[in-house]
């Protein structure tokens, strides 16, 4: 299989936060969420791409439009019709604390499943994860019936799907820390 695309997905409407996500500066780096997903997934991936409607909240680098569907599934969509047949690292902006040894973790495995995803004791999370073409494929199917969740392609049988435990998961931090999401201003 290909070496993944770094994918960043920015594309959501911060409803909850008030104001775009994607362009919050946090410290100490004085970066945007958008700007920080997109360099962790370049010090893996030699190609990264941002899944933010077009709005170019990353200067510098492509910005793809939706595909079908809606949130973070319309996000893929558009990625994996940018760049079809090939796995995708996807890496959505609000989630600040993924270091990029994870990152390389998840990419280093990308050949070997189609779907690749930590699993811990807060759930699933399909926003730090290695999408392959079969994945991405079934998402479509998916979508063409209305169903936007992504979560349940981690127990679908028909594709070979890897989870990273909290076992795996341990050794980047505490995985309430790592996947700390950033929703809301309480959250900043």
């Amino acid at each position: 299989m290909k070496d993944p695309v770094g994918i960043v997905l920015a594309g959501g409407a911060s409803q909850r936060m008030g104001r775009d996500k994607a362009l919050l500066v946090l410290p100490p780096g004085g970066e945007t969420l958008a700007a920080g997903a997109a360099r962790r997934l370049a010090a893996v991936c030699a190609e990264v791409l941002v899944a933010d409607r077009e709005r170019v909240t990353v200067p510098g680098l492509p910005s793809l439009p939706d595909g079908p569907g809606r949130g973070p599934a319309a996000g893929l969509l558009g990625a994996a019709a940018a760049r079809p047949g090939r796995p995708l690292l996807v890496l959505a902006c609000d989630l600040p604390a993924v270091p990029v040894a994870l990152l390389e973790s998840l990419a280093a495995i990308a050949s070997r499943a189609d779907l690749a995803l930590p699993r811990w004791s807060g759930g699933l999370e399909p926003l730090c994860a290695v999408w392959g073409p079969a994945a991405l494929a079934r998402l479509a199917d998916r979508v063409e019936r209305g169903l936007y969740a992504l979560h349940p392609l981690a127990t679908d049988e028909g594709l070979a799907v890897r989870f990273l435990d909290d076992d795996w998961l341990g050794s980047f931090g505490p995985a309430e820390e790592v996947f700390r999401n950033v929703n809301t201003p309480a959250d900043l």
